[in-house]
């Protein structure tokens, strides 16, 4: 061999090094932690430096209207509420508890992820044999406030949804994570839970739809599932063979905390990533991209209030360029709102102004409440895909 020729194993093995670093950064790519802070900040300039309201909204919406996260606060079940209250207060741990450990008080201080199949506005699980909803929940989210949101995407929606809970560890627990999982991309134990349910129904020919609904936290946890995906995705052109999963990329996964041997996963198809559609509310993902950027798969739409400090982290974020923060996807912004809770400030208000009666779909051709951002890039976008399913309603055509 000539000095600065290259034969083809050798080209190959090069080759391969510099794909099995890419397929690494696409899991966990550390980010700066002054870029966390400064987004911090950014998403901190609210008017008048109202932050509780920010999350909680205005007094108003903390009455238990509807399907109200708030209803907890209110009403005779006084265990769910002291139930909820235990959650979020005593720290606990994202795992089942030891043989050992008494039964009894267990729940209080291990709170392992969990997939769970809720049916739809009438209980039926069966009902729409050709798509699979999941939602995944956002930060301080019990089984009981996890119910609660798949309840109204449930009435909302028609359709039965399966629940990827990610249960909450406590709030300083919580906080610490996201934070972890926003500068890391370190959330394991909620995507090793929820990531063979997606991929399942990714999988499964008989779905012609995979719908996965994320809220807060939980768009992280989308974020890396994604990152998952393109790990085992195949691309038309690409020889029809499994995809080599380098030595960096397993170290990532394991450094990302996923507990998943991604060579046990068949390679993901074009056909079957396109059954993929990914909605989002106050996303706080610091990358969330497209697995497919040339085809626009998944399709990705992302909803934030404009004065919600979570989604002001991600989506929303007033310097996104200088925090390295990149959302593919069309974006929808709720302008004066205010406000986190899924139920009460987000999905509320599309129920108020595109659900009436029993008629499907959206009541008119809008976005309304939202607006989208950034219509120069999405000419075709003016209404989100997602108003298509209201109250059973069919979807557009991939």
């Amino acid at each position: 061999m000539g000095v600065g020729t290259l034969d083809s194993s050798t080209t190959d093995d090069v080759a391969g090094r510099a794909d099995t670093r890419e397929q690494a950064v696409s899991v966990v790519d550390d980010r700066r932690f002054g870029d966390l802070v400064g987004g911090v900040a950014d998403a901190l300039r609210v008017p008048g430096l109202f932050w509780i309201p920010s999350v909680a909204g205005w007094p108003h919406s903390w009455l238990p209207v509807g399907h109200s996260e708030y209803k907890l606060a209110y009403g005779l079940d006084i265990a769910r509420t002291a139930r909820y209250a235990a959650d979020v207060l005593i720290p606990s741990m994202p795992v089942y508890a030891p043989d050992w450990f008494p039964e009894p008080v267990a729940p209080l201080f291990f709170h392992p992820s969990r997939v769970d199949q809720h049916g739809d506005q009438y209980g039926d699980q069966t009902s729409h044999p050709r798509e699979a909803w999941l939602f995944v929940n956002g930060i301080l989210t019990d089984t009981d406030v996890a119910e609660i949101n798949a309840d109204y995407l449930a009435d909302l929606f028609h359709r039965p949804v399966k629940m990827l809970q990610n249960s909450t560890d406590g709030f300083v627990e919580d906080l610490v994570k996201c934070a972890d999982q926003k500068t890391f991309r370190r959330i394991g134990e909620a995507s090793t839970v929820s990531f063979p349910a997606l991929y399942a129904a990714l999988k499964d020919a008989d779905k012609q739809r995979v719908v996965l609904i994320a809220h807060s936290q939980g768009t992280l946890i989308a974020a890396v599932m994604l990152r998952l995906i393109e790990l085992i995705y195949l691309p038309v052109g690409r020889a029809r063979r499994r995809r080599s999963i380098g030595a960096a990329a397993h170290k990532a996964v394991r450094d990302a905390g996923v507990g998943l041997n991604m060579e046990d996963f068949e390679p993901l198809m074009p056909d079957e990533l396109a059954r993929l559609e990914v909605y989002c509310f106050a996303n706080c993902a610091t990358q969330m991209r497209y697995v497919d950027a040339r085809k626009r798969l998944p399709w990705i739409e992302s909803f934030g209030n404009q004065y919600d400090i979570v989604a002001r982290l991600g989506v929303l974020a007033p310097a996104p360029r200088k925090r390295g923060i990149r959302i593919d996807g069309p974006r929808y912004e709720r302008k004066r709102a205010w406000g986190h809770l899924l139920n009460r400030h987000y999905l509320s208000a599309i129920d108020r102004r595109q659900r009436t009666g029993n008629m499907q779909g959206p009541v008119d051709d809008s976005a309304a409440p939202f607006v989208l951002l950034d219509p120069a890039a999405w000419p075709d976008e003016t209404q989100p895909r997602l108003y298509r399913y209201l109250n059973g309603g069919e979807p557009i055509p991939s």
